[in-house]
This record gives C-alpha cells, sequence and structure tokens, in this order.
C-alpha cells in the first residue's frame, strides 16, 4: 500500500478544507447541537484558519494520500505547552481525520507512525493529542501506546453537554 503525507500550501488548502470538512461531517456531526459542527468548522477548518496554521512555523499540515487518492487530513504542533505533565519540548496531534470509506484499512495506523517518526526526528519527548471519551479513538489511541493523562472537556459552543468530555492522552515517540 502507497502513502504520501503532502504538505499543504497555497496550492492544496482547498483539498485540505473540502477533505476535513467532509471527514468532519462524516465522523462528528453526533457531538453538536442539531448536528451543526459549524462552530468547529468555522474555527478551525476555514480559510482563514488554515492559512493562519500554515503561517505558523510551529504548525504543520498534511494531506493523507493512500493509493494515490486524498483520503484525510493531518495537523501536527511543535511545543504547545498546555499541561504540567507534557514536556515543552513536545509534538500535539492536532486532528487525523479520514474519509468515512478509508476508516479501518490501516491509514490511521500508519499516520501515526509517521507522526511518531517527526517526533523522534526532531528530538521531541513526547506525542499529546485531546481524545473524546466516547467512541474508538481511545481504545485506537492506547493499542498504540498512549496513556491517559487526565480528563478534559471540549469547550466549544454548541457541543453537547453528553458530548464534552475528553481525555489529554500521550506517549513517548
Amino acid at each position: 500500500m502507497k502513502f504520501a503525507f503532502v504538505p499543504v500550501t497555497d496550492d492544496n488548502l482547498r483539498d485540505y478544507m473540502a477533505i476535513g470538512v467532509r471527514s468532519y461531517r462524516e465522523h462528528y456531526l453526533h457531538l453538536w447541537q442539531n448536528n451543526d459542527p459549524s462552530p468547529f468548522i468555522e474555527a478551525h477548518l476555514t480559510e482563514e484558519a488554515v492559512d493562519k496554521a500554515l503561517n505558523d512555523p510551529l504548525s504543520h499540515l498534511y494531506i493523507i494520500s493512500f493509493e494515490g487518492m486524498k483520503v484525510g487530513i493531518l495537523k501536527i504542533t511543535q511545543n504547545v505547552h498546555h499541561e504540567p505533565a507534557i514536556p515543552k519540548n513536545n509534538l500535539l496531534l492536532n486532528k487525523i481525520y479520514l474519509l468515512k470509506r478509508f476508516s479501518g484499512k490501516g491509514i490511521g495506523s500508519t499516520t501515526l507512525a509517521f507522526v511518531h517518526d517527526l517526533a523522534k526526528e526532531q528530538d521531541k519527548e513526547m506525542v499529546w493529542l485531546f481524545a473524546m471519551k466516547k467512541g474508538k479513538a481511545v481504545d485506537f489511541y492506547k493499542s498504540h501506546g498512549y496513556t491517559i493523562i487526565r480528563e478534559t472537556t471540549l469547550n466549544l459552543p454548541s457541543v453537547l453537554p453528553s458530548e464534552k468530555e475528553m481525555w489529554i492522552m500521550a506517549r513517548k515517540p
């Protein structure tokens, strides 16, 4: 199987946004009042938001390609200091979003391996992320060596109260 992690540029920015919005809608509508994820999309997947990330030297955005098809997006950020248990020299895994029809094909595992390799190359002490308490993500990350650091909540307007609970998870690269 052939994988590629294509850095996002001005030339493919619209592809990144379209894949991000579509995959987010396919997986996360249940989190939102009236199945409307507009607050998240406006905060993270508009041209303004993606441009801001592209201009941040600590943020790195990729389009995930599988056998020549654009199947998902990846965003990572270096040295985000959010949590006392996380060393300052870290890599935050912000997003792995895959189009639904490509879930369960090993793409997520390959993407995590790519992230861990980047973290090793950059001598990062830890890779960390936020995971929804409900759903399959926690078990997926645990199966890849992540442990739970602590509980937190998703603080965006219109998220259903029953869906706000999250974990902060981490592992060494």
